[in-house]
């Protein structure tokens, strides 16, 4: 796929859809789910399985790499029930939704020092200058962590992301066990000083002096996830309101839904586009039988712009009501949605009435190649 695709996916998200809700792609050797109806009966599905074992066909990762495989199978993501329930119930008090907007207020003033950092520069990237460091700001303070523990995991997450978005390229493998190892002696060197209070403490063990698998592996999965997803958020959300001058002034002025223009912007560019899964046993999609042990790409973005059901599906439209599925359905719906959605809703409202005259540097704009997760790289504004 060209640069153009990583620049704007959906055109050829459009022409999947068009070509049939699920289709076998013989190149990938992948069943591809781009309806709507499809990927909700998938992701819904006890037939299809998200576990590592079963999703990764290399067997070298875990000869040559064992750590990175090791890792991997511990993220609880990447496991089916009963173990995905049992990791995930022990960290769900943590994210609830009455919990981060209890947080509301701190998150306001990440934001706000964040905003007095940068308002002095003549040119801001919203990526890397204010998208990235708000969010791990933010996630650090749900997981009562050191911000410095967020920004130094977060060095070494593209290399993971790329990793798993093309888990059969050697080189790809060597840097993500390379990234491994480095963040398992962050985590290791914050264990003997972490807060009681971290979601991360229980999963520790006895001795802080050795953690245990299972603390350095959640540590892993959630500042990789809770970071990529939050700041591909605010970043790409302040871009597409940025190409839209009109809406970026109503925003700017209070005058939009806070929520609405959130939820608006998840359909319009999902974050994480699209997810994994193998068949344990046959299921039946939209008259096509996907066999079991059969490979299948997901795709969430497809489905939430929804071309045959949705007018305008390639409009911002802050009036339009409509669910998506931005974050998953089903037993593997997104653990940190509300740290996305408020961390959004504040980092996006602030920055707007912060900055309602700003100008976009188009040549500036790049997005991430190679990776599963919709990433901008960098985005340049300047005053107007």
């Amino acid at each position: 796929m060209g640069v153009s695709f990583w620049e704007d996916p959906y055109p050829v998200y459009k022409t999947f859809q068009d070509r049939s809700g699920v289709f076998w792609d013989e190149m990938l050797e992948v069943w591809v789910v781009a309806g709507r109806s499809a990927v909700n009966t998938v992701l819904r599905s006890p037939a299809m399985s998200s576990d590592w074992l079963r999703l990764n066909v290399s067997e070298s990762t875990a000869r040559d790499f064992p750590e990175l495989e090791r890792m991997l199978l511990g993220w609880f993501m990447l496991m089916d029930p009963p173990d995905h329930t049992r990791n995930r119930r022990a960290l769900q008090p943590f994210f609830t939704r009455n919990r981060v907007e209890g947080l509301a207020e701190e998150f306001r003033d990440i934001v706000a020092t964040r905003l007095e950092l940068v308002r002095p520069l003549d040119g801001v990237d919203i990526a890397s200058d204010f998208a990235a460091p708000v969010a791990g700001a933010m996630l650090a303070r749900v997981l009562d962590v050191p911000v410095g523990v967020m920004v130094g995991a977060a060095v070494h997450m593209t290399a993971i992301a790329s990793f798993l978005a093309q888990p059969h390229k050697r080189e790809f493998a060597e840097r993500a066990a390379a990234a491994v190892d480095r963040l398992n002696g962050l985590y290791r060197e914050l264990a003997p000083d972490l807060s009681r209070d971290s979601a991360l403490f229980p999963l520790m063990g006895d001795d802080p002096k050795a953690p245990e698998d299972p603390y350095l592996h959640t540590a892993h999965l959630l500042s990789f996830a809770g970071q990529e997803t939050t700041a591909g958020l605010i970043a790409s959300g302040l871009l597409h309101l940025l190409r839209e001058p009109g809406l970026y002034k109503e925003v700017a002025a209070g005058h939009a839904d806070p929520d609405a223009v959130v939820e608006e912007l998840l359909r319009f560019d999902t974050p994480v586009p699209q997810v994994p899964r193998v068949a344990l046993s046959d299921l039946t999609v939209d008259g096509r039988t996907i066999r079991a042990g059969d490979r299948v790409l997901v795709l969430l973005a497809a489905a939430n712009r929804d071309w045959h059901h949705t007018r305008d599906a390639d409009v911002l439209d802050f009036a339009r009501n409509q669910r998506h599925m931005a974050f998953g359905v089903g037993i593997h719906y997104c653990l940190g949605a509300p740290i996305a959605r408020r961390g959004a809703k504040t980092a996006i409202s602030e920055w707007t009435a912060a900055f309602p005259e700003v100008r976009l540097v188009p040549e500036s704009v790049r997005w991430a190649v190679g990776t599963g997760f919709r990433r901008l790289e960098s985005a340049l504004v300047q005053p107007a």
